[in-house]
């Protein structure tokens, strides 16, 4: 195989960002405009927008550039590494090095797989004091060895599959939630519907968290408890969650604020991003960051706490509190109202258990197509 510099296969595009403070270079934008942010959390391999477009008076400010459909992003800073293969045209902001490949020498979709599993080898070259950062240079000089196109070709195939399939499944895993959460609306939000409204406080026990000290590492060591921060739960893009990216053992537990919260319960992120929540599918444990809702009695059911949360979002953040930064505390979460009825409980949990059961089936197996991934990844590149 011939070794290339990456300039010699793909063209290497820097973003940029139009002044923020011109409301008309985003206001209406059509634009698509990445930033890093937009692929924190990000699990798909195609991206179509972010959070903000900006205007075509907006491009023509700076110096970003529309990029093609194909175009594979690289976050150069902030952190270095996410990777994503543009769905449309689109542009970035500054925090990308973005590769346009010559696909008579670099397929797009072995580039990206192979930036995915290189991608702390490659943050390891970056520099800068603030913050690391890998220049549009060090790409340009990065080395890559390089089969026969056809042979990227048939090397990345499996993976190919593998991602279309994950995609198949998000979008039935979208689908789901959205038929489930039509249900929630139909049997709890009818106005011609006569309902008990209770405290939330009268329907689960809310259970806070605790972090046992990262200065003993028999805490952390063999840990058996999932131990579910804030991000674990922002980043998690489905209803429910398998597992935290961090366990504690039996002992950081009984020797922390922390707490055993049963399976089948909500978990709810109190401050820094307020009000995402999660159905944990297995006993886990938590930080001071979040709530979590564990139902009392089949008055309620994890999954109507779940769309209840998500219902009043905006409610919950605005009743917190805090001087550095604001947090909703369990008093105050306790007060929320809560609609019950028997006969709407039974049909919510009937018509919606086979639903469940195929969207939880749906993310067991994306996950293991995750890991399948990560295991050809480590053998082809």
């Amino acid at each position: 195989m011939k070794r290339w510099h990456l300039k010699e296969v793909a063209e290497i595009y820097s973003g940029a960002t139009p002044l923020t403070k011109n409301k008309s270079y985003y206001e209406n934008g059509s634009i698509a405009w990445i930033t890093p942010k937009d692929l924190s959390g990000f699990k798909h391999k195609y991206i179509f927008s972010g959070q903000r477009n900006i205007t075509e008076e907006g491009y023509q400010s700076c110096s970003t550039k529309l990029l093609p459909k194909g175009a594979v992003l690289f976050s150069s800073r902030a952190p270095i590494g996410y990777v994503a293969i543009a769905g449309q045209e689109l542009c970035t902001n500054q925090g990308f090095k973005s590769f346009v490949c010559n696909d008579k020498f670099l397929s797009n979709q072995y580039l990206y797989y192979y930036l995915t599993k290189n991608r702390e080898k490659i943050a390891a070259l970056g520099n800068g004091s603030t913050f690391k950062e890998v220049s549009r240079k060090t790409l340009a000089d990065y080395e890559i060895e390089l089969p026969s196109i056809d042979e990227q070709k048939r090397m990345v195939k499996e993976l190919v599959m593998l991602d279309e399939k994950y995609e198949d499944n998000c979008n039935l895993i979208a689908s789901l939630e959205l038929l489930m959460e039509h249900l929630y609306y139909k049997f709890f939000e009818d106005d011609t519907k006569k309902y008990d409204e209770i405290h939330l406080a009268d329907a689960v026990e809310i259970v806070t968290g605790g972090t046992p000290s990262t200065k003993n590492e028999m805490y952390w060591k063999h840990g058996v408890y999932d131990w579910y921060t804030p991000t674990d739960v922002t980043t998690c893009g489905n209803l429910i969650t398998l597992s935290a990216e961090k366990k504690i053992s039996v002992s950081g537990l009984e020797n922390s604020g922390a707490k055993l919260v049963p399976a089948n319960s909500v978990i709810m992120t109190s401050r820094a991003t307020i009000g995402e929540a999660v159905i944990n599918l297995n006993e886990v444990t938590t930080n001071q960051g979040i709530l979590s809702l564990v139902p009392k009695d089949n008055r309620v059911t994890a999954l109507q706490i779940y769309f209840c949360m998500k219902r009043n979002k905006q409610f919950i953040a605005a009743n917190a509190n805090g001087s550095v930064f604001k947090e909703i505390y369990k008093k105050d979460l306790g007060k929320l109202s809560v609609k019950v009825q028997e006969e709407a409980g039974d049909l919510f949990e009937k018509q919606t258990k086979k639903l469940f059961g195929l969207y939880e089936s749906l993310v067991k197996e994306n996950n293991i197509i995750s890991q399948l991934k990560m295991k050809i990844l480590e053998t082809k590149f």
